[in-house]
């Protein structure tokens, strides 16, 4: 118990040290800053210093020792700079490395990133050949990959948009794990991902918003959309991209009843070591002692690599599995994955064994006796119900929380409502670049939405049969038919009767080939080609909005009216002020009829 002369010496010492404290915490996120006050003042009242000065230096020592390990994670970054401030930062970057050139104009492009290696790795930036990368730092394309020169990598560090990338994507995935190791991501704290994450998602949410409601897209008939309504009529509106799962999945479901095939819900869950946090109740959470220190984007891939070795060994015993798997987080932010599958009875066990066996390889001896902390089986009853009714609420609590018909689902695992919960899993998804749902053993879903393209163009002749049959089956939303058309189940690529004609020609704004773009279905067995992209887009600034010459494709950079992300309280005054966005409309969740092909932009 601390004497009245010495709490009130301490209490004067605290008044005295604030303005320099604030002054060591400026460059970390608030919620941050703090648990670090909050724990400096619990040692600066501590009963366990013989003298005052002693507490006083602890305390200030403990936030120097937290002032330098954010200084090290973050290198040059500032964590607490709002997003104006990054592009503004972005801005400088690119200018001086454009200077830095001019400095060294003797140098080939090599040999400037060779001397820029180290001013790179300060701003989270490796070369391809880099080892040790830290998680959630940008690495360089590899040399002579895909026409990757030593000149395009270095077209891209006098990119402003590049940059803008790098320091969205760094700021956000560090202050988000050092939220999760500082006890801010649990289900009494921020569920699923921090509040600050949760700011920054909304703040960019409502710049993509601002900037595709800006775009207009224009074709050679002189149709012209903002890439906005065109978004809203393609799976980036949730009722359409929940519409289009659950079509798949009753398919599924129909091809299984049809085969007499047994269905399965599995989970497979991480070792304890991924795990930040245990929840004891549903409002009491305890640290994980166990816990490494592992992101979620390192748990996430622990999973891939152990499906991964899962699909190997399947494919050796001769079992195709066929179904979906949904990623989505525990309370803590780490992940797990839901996989519905069907495969026919014969194989049934066997599959479960193979599944339990490599998901509780790791750390085996922490389960004891008991496996269902890391790996779960139900066989659905197709008497009970349908195998959609098993997976329709991991479907629509990861998409926008409510369902087909607009009303909320109710509450989730985790007792918060599913609309709320949504957003916060689609900022946990966003943060870590997560994907939320694949599905297993069929032709990827672009074959069905080109198919689905055809029957929209005036006047379209079909004159392959297989392309006829599929274009029917998808045009009228019969998943089954489908699947049965391009020849079941269980296929590759390679053997598909038809396949999508791409144009491979095309290049980046730095030079470098870029992928592909569709351009419709080709038959393998005459040849035939059927083109589902008939026409040529543009894109431009709207006329009210600042004016730029056309492009055909679209990024993720903000426009300069577009803002920053929200003011959070409690921040140190900052060099530059961010705009409050409001948050997007309900309208932007409506239901939308279902596009046409003359509506979409190539790619």
């Amino acid at each position: 118990m601390l004497t009245p002369l010495s709490l009130e010496y301490r209490r004067a010492c605290l008044k005295q040290d604030r303005e320099r404290v604030s002054h060591w915490l400026r460059r970390i996120p608030a919620a941050l800053a703090k648990g670090i006050r909050r724990q400096h003042n619990k040692i600066l009242f501590s009963d366990g210093f013989k003298y005052d000065g002693d507490a006083r230096r602890a305390a200030n020592l403990h936030v120097q020792d937290c002032r330098d390990h954010f200084s090290d994670i973050a290198g040059r970054l500032n964590l607490n700079a709002t997003d104006k401030d990054l592009c503004e930062e972005a801005k400088e970057t690119a200018d001086y490395v454009q200077l830095f050139q001019r400095i060294h104009k003797g140098k080939s492009f090599g040999e400037l990133l060779e001397l820029l290696r180290s001013y790179l790795v300060e701003r989270d930036v490796y070369l391809h050949g880099s080892d040790d990368i830290p998680d959630g730092s940008t690495r360089l394309p590899k040399l002579g990959v895909k026409g990757v020169t030593a000149e395009s990598i270095f077209a891209r560090l006098i990119d402003e948009t590049f940059w803008r990338k790098v320091f969205r994507k760094g700021i956000t995935r560090k202050v988000e794990t050092e939220a999760i190791r500082s006890g801010l991501v649990n289900q009494k704290a921020g569920l699923y991902v921090s509040d600050e994450t949760l700011a920054r998602f909304r703040g960019q949410r409502c710049r993509n918003r601002a900037l595709l409601e800006g775009l207009l897209a224009f074709n050679e008939l002189g149709q012209q959309y903002t890439l906005a309504e065109l978004a809203d009529l393609s799976v980036s509106n949730p009722d359409i991209r929940r519409a289009e799962l659950m079509t798949r999945i009753a398919g599924f479901e129909t091809i299984a009843r049809t085969l007499g095939h047994a269905g399965l819900f599995l989970t497979i869950t991480c070792p304890s070591r991924f795990h930040a946090f245990r929840k004891i109740s549903k409002r009491k959470v305890v640290a994980n002692k166990k816990y490494c220190g592992a992101t979620p984007r390192q748990a996430q891939q622990y999973l891939s690599g152990v499906f991964a070795r899962i699909r190997a060994e399947l494919h050796r015993r001769g079992i195709a599995p066929y179904g979906f798997r949904v990623a989505e987080p525990h309370h803590d932010g780490t992940p797990h994955w839901h996989l519905l599958l069907f495969v026919s009875d014969a194989q049934a066990a066997e599959m479960v064994d193979v599944f339990a066996d490599y998901a509780t390889r790791e750390d085996k001896a922490e389960l004891g006796n008991d496996i269902t902390p890391r790996f779960k089986c139900k066989e659905i009853d197709w008497s009970r119900g349908t195998a959609a009714g098993y997976i329709i609420k991991y479907v629509c609590k990861n998409i926008d929380g409510f369902k087909s018909n607009g009303e909320p689902i109710g509450k989730n695992f985790d007792d918060v409502e599913t609309p709320i919960g949504a957003e916060r899993v689609l900022a946990w998804a966003w943060c870590w670049g997560h994907r939320q749902f694949q599905q297993i053993g069929v032709a990827p879903a672009t074959y069905w939405r080109e198919c689905r393209r055809l029957f929209s163009i005036p006047g379209i002749v079909i004159d392959s049969d297989i392309i006829m049959r599929a274009a029917m089956a998808a045009d009228a939303g019969d998943w089954a038919e489908f699947v049965r058309i391009l020849g079941g189940t269980g296929l590759r690529l390679a053997d598909l009767p038809f396949r999508l004609s791409r144009e491979t020609s095309l290049v980046n704004r730095y030079g470098e080939e870029k992928g592909i773009r569709i351009l419709g279905l080709v038959d393998i067995g005459d040849g035939l080609f059927v083109r589902t992209r008939i026409h040529e887009w543009s894109v431009e600034f709207a006329p009210k909005c600042e004016r730029s010459e056309p492009w055909t494709r679209v990024n993720n950079c903000t426009s300069h009216a577009a803002g920053g992300t929200p003011a959070i309280q409690g921040l140190e005054q900052q060099s530059f002020q961010s705009r409050l966005i409001p948050r997007p409309s309900s309208e932007y969740h409506q239901a939308q009829p279902r596009a046409s092909c003359t509506t979409f932009p190539d790619g």
